[in-house]
């Protein structure tokens, strides 16, 4: 495949090609030759944006339960209906998730949710790459939460082969996992070479009550138990002061960035800002489609951006705003994405210039951060594959999705 004629993001905006063998990027250059070429004259050529944090299936509750604080949210809301989800249920959520996804730029993504092997099927089906995390949690069950965790590891076991996605260990929070728990999973997520998925400093009531238990945050508690690991990737972390976030430094941990879930929700605004300055990695993330209530990560770009220059507007440009979207998700999931650069995986979308959000070209990237939508998005490729040409999926059979997936969601929520 050859990519001809486009405005290709390097270490800067230049007019180049980029030529493509099977799943992977060859060469970034110009007046290069091949087959199977897309002209991408008027399309600027970006890596795939990838969603760091999501709960896909959760599509089908999207707009369910608004307006109300997290706790009462999950507890009277979205955990009673989630009693009653069936794997069918998770299926057509998780391809609704996936068109709504491919559509807006979205290349590539890290999910915990009930019936994970529906999230596989999936992202099988849509050419989609994917990390997946087995979800744990004890709520006070040792003996289930054991057997979910083996349970878990079988799971794994049978995705080891697939090129496309990869798998990663999921307990919910230091609140629903004690810290044994969370230890046993990541001695196995070490011997295994896996990520650890986790919500860590998402509200203040939550980081107030692990506190009084433990008497101590629990960035603090997870450090000194020996739980903190270059392979953690702590979801949310609003709450977090000078001194945790120095932690996570220490420890290598990502952090996995949600701005429109947790202003939603009245978490609050984490400092990413502050984050970057310290050199953690920060990765963008939607959450799920029932606390955001959209999956597009260009929405998300433009409103972690325009949060962090509250008082000072000069604290994210965009060109880190694209990197965090990007190459950074790319890094957090241990993928070799988020980057047009030879021997990175073909994972590029095509943004087309002629949209109007993205006249005049003043400065492209600004365009991309703070007007792009969707609608911009004509083509991606995953892994070398062309999976949404001039807007039209190749890989799903949009309508039917969506008609099966209104189906479920109205059934879910009156079953």
């Amino acid at each position: 495949m050859l990519i001809k004629n486009g405005w290709v993001l390097t270490t800067r905006l230049e007019k180049k090609d980029v030529a493509v063998d099977g799943t992977t990027i060859t060469e970034v250059g110009t007046s290069l030759s091949g087959s199977d070429v897309i002209d991408a004259s008027n399309h600027l050529v970006l890596p795939g944006l990838v969603n760091t944090h999501t709960h896909l299936a959760m599509t089908l509750l999207r707009g369910y339960a608004d307006d109300v604080p997290l706790t009462e949210w999950l507890r009277d809301y979205i955990w009673p209906r989630e009693m009653n989800l069936t794997p069918e249920d998770c299926y057509y959520g998780n391809l609704l998730g996936s068109v709504e996804m491919i559509k807006s730029g979205t290349t590539c993504f890290h999910d915990m949710y009930f019936y994970p092997d529906q999230a596989v099927k999936a992202v099988k089906e849509s050419g989609m790459r994917a990390v997946i995390s087995y979800p744990l949690a004890e709520f006070g069950n040792p003996e289930r939460a054991g057997h979910m965790l083996q349970a878990g590891l079988q799971f794994m076991d049978t995705l080891r082969t697939e090129s496309r996605i990869d798998t990663s260990f999921g307990p919910h929070s230091p609140s629903t996992c004690s810290p044994e728990y969370l230890l046993k999973v990541q001695d196995h997520a070490q011997k295994l070479s896996k990520l650890v998925h986790i919500h860590l400093h998402e509200s203040k009531d939550w980081v107030e009550n692990f506190s009084k238990a433990h008497e101590k945050p629990p960035i603090e508690f997870l450090e000194s138990s020996g739980f903190l690991k270059n392979n953690v990737c702590a979801a949310h972390v609003v709450h977090a002061t000078d001194k945790e976030l120095d932690i996570l430094k220490t420890h290598g941990v990502k952090v996995l960035h949600c701005p429109s879930s947790n202003l939603k929700l009245a978490n609050g605004i984490a400092p990413v800002a502050s984050m970057i300055k310290k050199g953690i990695c920060v990765a963008l993330g939607t959450d799920g489609a029932a606390s955001n209530n959209t999956l597009d990560l260009f929405a998300e770009m433009r409103l972690m951006t325009l949060l962090q220059k509250l008082n000072d507007p000069s604290a994210m440009t965009s060109r880190a705003a694209v990197k965090i979207a990007t190459e950074n998700g790319g890094t957090a999931l241990k993928w070799k994405i988020g980057r047009i650069e030879e021997g990175f995986l073909a994972d590029i979308i095509l943004i087309d210039l002629r949209n109007p959000c993205m006249t005049p070209r003043h400065d492209v990237l600004s365009n991309v951060v703070y007007a792009a939508n969707s609608s911009a998005v004509d083509t991606v490729i995953i892994d070398g594959e062309v999976i949404m040409e001039n807007r039209v999926l190749k890989t799903l059979h949009e309508e039917d999705i969506v008609e099966k997936a209104r189906e479920h969601a109205y059934d879910l929520v009156n079953r």
